[in-house]
Protein backbone atom coordinates (compact mmCIF):
# COMPACT_ATOMS: atom_id res chain seq x y z
CA UNK A 1 0.00 0.00 0.00
CA UNK A 2 1.73 3.17 -0.79
CA UNK A 3 2.27 5.67 1.97
CA UNK A 4 3.32 9.01 1.96
CA UNK A 5 4.06 12.33 4.40
CA UNK A 6 1.19 14.68 4.74
CA UNK A 7 1.02 18.35 5.79
CA UNK A 8 2.94 18.34 9.34
CA UNK A 9 4.82 15.40 8.72
CA UNK A 10 2.13 12.73 9.50
CA UNK A 11 2.06 9.34 7.54
CA UNK A 12 -0.73 9.06 4.64
CA UNK A 13 -2.37 5.80 3.29
CA UNK A 14 -3.90 5.37 0.37
CA UNK A 15 -7.42 4.87 0.57
CA UNK A 16 -8.08 3.00 -2.77
CA UNK A 17 -11.98 3.40 -2.31
CA UNK A 18 -11.61 7.42 -2.51
CA UNK A 19 -8.46 7.30 -4.53
CA UNK A 20 -7.02 9.71 -2.23
CA UNK A 21 -4.07 9.49 0.57
CA UNK A 22 -5.78 9.95 4.23
CA UNK A 23 -4.90 9.71 7.34
CA UNK A 24 -3.83 6.29 8.93
CA UNK A 25 -6.16 6.16 12.20
CA UNK A 26 -3.71 4.06 14.09
CA UNK A 27 -6.47 3.15 16.75
CA UNK A 28 -8.04 1.29 14.63
CA UNK A 29 -5.23 -1.19 13.00
CA UNK A 30 -3.94 -1.83 16.23
CA UNK A 31 -6.17 -1.76 19.45
CA UNK A 32 -3.73 -1.00 22.42
CA UNK A 33 -6.36 -1.75 25.20
CA UNK A 34 -6.28 -5.11 26.52
CA UNK A 35 -9.80 -6.39 27.51
CA UNK A 36 -10.19 -5.92 31.71
CA UNK A 37 -10.84 -8.97 33.55
CA UNK A 38 -14.07 -8.05 33.98
CA UNK A 39 -14.41 -7.96 30.26
CA UNK A 40 -13.04 -11.86 30.10
CA UNK A 41 -14.94 -13.25 33.34
CA UNK A 42 -18.37 -11.59 31.06
CA UNK A 43 -16.84 -13.30 28.01
CA UNK A 44 -16.21 -16.98 29.52
CA UNK A 45 -19.44 -16.86 31.53
CA UNK A 46 -21.67 -16.21 28.40
CA UNK A 47 -19.40 -18.93 26.61
CA UNK A 48 -20.31 -21.03 29.20
CA UNK A 49 -24.23 -20.35 29.38
CA UNK A 50 -23.91 -20.79 25.92
CA UNK A 51 -22.61 -24.31 25.69
CA UNK A 52 -25.05 -25.41 28.55
CA UNK A 53 -28.16 -24.00 26.55
CA UNK A 54 -27.05 -25.81 23.64
CA UNK A 55 -26.32 -29.42 25.63
CA UNK A 56 -29.20 -28.53 27.37
CA UNK A 57 -31.14 -28.19 23.50
CA UNK A 58 -28.97 -30.89 22.09
CA UNK A 59 -30.17 -33.80 24.79
CA UNK A 60 -32.29 -36.99 23.80
CA UNK A 61 -34.67 -35.92 26.11
CA UNK A 62 -36.57 -32.60 25.25
CA UNK A 63 -37.93 -32.17 28.92
CA UNK A 64 -34.20 -31.35 30.26
CA UNK A 65 -34.39 -28.55 28.38
CA UNK A 66 -37.23 -27.08 29.58
CA UNK A 67 -36.04 -27.91 33.12
CA UNK A 68 -32.91 -26.50 31.93
CA UNK A 69 -34.78 -22.92 31.08
CA UNK A 70 -36.96 -23.06 33.63
CA UNK A 71 -33.93 -23.37 36.02
CA UNK A 72 -31.95 -20.42 34.60
CA UNK A 73 -34.56 -17.91 34.00
CA UNK A 74 -35.21 -18.19 38.08
CA UNK A 75 -31.62 -18.85 39.21
CA UNK A 76 -29.54 -17.76 36.75
CA UNK A 77 -25.51 -19.01 36.66
CA UNK A 78 -26.51 -21.88 39.39
CA UNK A 79 -26.61 -24.54 37.18
CA UNK A 80 -23.31 -25.71 36.41
CA UNK A 81 -23.37 -28.83 34.26
CA UNK A 82 -26.26 -30.42 31.68
CA UNK A 83 -26.09 -34.05 30.28
CA UNK A 84 -22.50 -34.67 32.35
CA UNK A 85 -20.75 -38.07 32.51
CA UNK A 86 -19.01 -38.49 35.47
CA UNK A 87 -17.50 -41.37 36.59
CA UNK A 88 -19.40 -43.11 39.61
CA UNK A 89 -16.65 -45.63 41.38
CA UNK A 90 -19.30 -47.60 43.20
CA UNK A 91 -20.75 -48.50 39.92
CA UNK A 92 -17.47 -48.95 38.56
CA UNK A 93 -18.38 -46.77 35.36
CA UNK A 94 -19.56 -43.42 33.95
CA UNK A 95 -22.65 -42.30 35.26
CA UNK A 96 -24.73 -39.44 33.10
CA UNK A 97 -26.64 -37.27 35.17
CA UNK A 98 -28.94 -34.56 33.45
CA UNK A 99 -28.98 -31.24 35.55
CA UNK A 100 -25.85 -30.49 38.16
CA UNK A 101 -26.56 -27.43 40.12
CA UNK A 102 -24.10 -25.89 42.95
CA UNK A 103 -25.98 -28.19 45.60
CA UNK A 104 -28.38 -30.47 43.58
CA UNK A 105 -28.24 -33.23 40.84
CA UNK A 106 -31.56 -33.57 39.20
CA UNK A 107 -32.64 -36.26 37.34
CA UNK A 108 -35.45 -35.35 34.52
CA UNK A 109 -37.32 -38.50 33.30
CA UNK A 110 -39.75 -37.56 31.05
CA UNK A 111 -41.43 -41.30 30.01
CA UNK A 112 -44.12 -43.03 31.87
CA UNK A 113 -42.92 -45.80 32.59
CA UNK A 114 -40.75 -46.96 35.36
CA UNK A 115 -39.01 -50.02 34.52
CA UNK A 116 -35.58 -50.13 35.77
CA UNK A 117 -35.91 -46.47 37.05
CA UNK A 118 -35.67 -47.44 41.16
CA UNK A 119 -32.78 -48.90 40.33
CA UNK A 120 -30.66 -45.95 38.92
CA UNK A 121 -32.59 -43.45 41.06
CA UNK A 122 -30.86 -45.38 43.88
CA UNK A 123 -27.25 -44.98 42.49
CA UNK A 124 -27.74 -41.77 41.47
CA UNK A 125 -28.59 -40.42 44.87
CA UNK A 126 -25.53 -42.94 46.75
CA UNK A 127 -23.74 -40.66 43.70
CA UNK A 128 -25.49 -37.15 44.61
CA UNK A 129 -24.73 -37.83 48.73
CA UNK A 130 -21.50 -38.92 48.13
CA UNK A 131 -20.77 -35.52 46.65
CA UNK A 132 -22.63 -33.58 49.17
CA UNK A 133 -25.77 -33.23 46.77
CA UNK A 134 -29.07 -33.38 47.23
CA UNK A 135 -30.66 -35.64 44.74
CA UNK A 136 -34.12 -34.73 42.99
CA UNK A 137 -36.21 -36.44 40.23
CA UNK A 138 -38.44 -34.50 38.08
CA UNK A 139 -40.91 -36.89 36.61
CA UNK A 140 -44.22 -35.39 35.50
CA UNK A 141 -45.87 -38.23 33.57
CA UNK A 142 -44.75 -41.36 35.92
CA UNK A 143 -48.12 -42.79 37.83
CA UNK A 144 -48.88 -41.70 41.20
CA UNK A 145 -48.12 -45.88 42.35
CA UNK A 146 -44.11 -45.46 41.03
CA UNK A 147 -43.63 -42.43 42.49
CA UNK A 148 -45.36 -43.50 45.99
CA UNK A 149 -42.86 -46.23 45.45
CA UNK A 150 -39.69 -44.41 45.30
CA UNK A 151 -40.60 -42.07 48.21
CA UNK A 152 -40.87 -44.96 50.46
CA UNK A 153 -36.46 -45.59 49.25
CA UNK A 154 -36.42 -42.02 50.33
CA UNK A 155 -36.03 -40.65 46.87
CA UNK A 156 -37.08 -36.95 46.17
CA UNK A 157 -39.80 -37.28 43.71
CA UNK A 158 -42.21 -34.28 41.94
CA UNK A 159 -43.54 -33.31 38.99
CA UNK A 160 -44.12 -30.27 39.14
CA UNK A 161 -41.79 -27.43 37.52
CA UNK A 162 -42.70 -24.63 40.04
CA UNK A 163 -42.03 -27.21 43.10
CA UNK A 164 -38.37 -28.43 41.68
CA UNK A 165 -37.47 -25.00 41.66
CA UNK A 166 -38.98 -24.39 45.24
CA UNK A 167 -36.78 -27.20 46.35
CA UNK A 168 -33.32 -25.92 44.16
CA UNK A 169 -33.97 -22.55 45.76
CA UNK A 170 -33.92 -24.43 49.13
CA UNK A 171 -31.05 -26.34 48.90
CA UNK A 172 -28.98 -23.59 47.13
CA UNK A 173 -29.49 -21.19 50.79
Amino acid sequence: MPTKKGAGGRQQNYDPHTGRFAKTDYAKLYPHSKPTRKEKARKREAQRRESLYNRARNSKDPLVFEVFCAIESELPGSVQFVNEIKFDPFLGKPRELDIITKRCIIEVKSGAKPSGALKQFCGQKQYAENKGKKHIVFAPKMPTLAKNEHRKKGIIITGNLQKLIQMIKEYEK
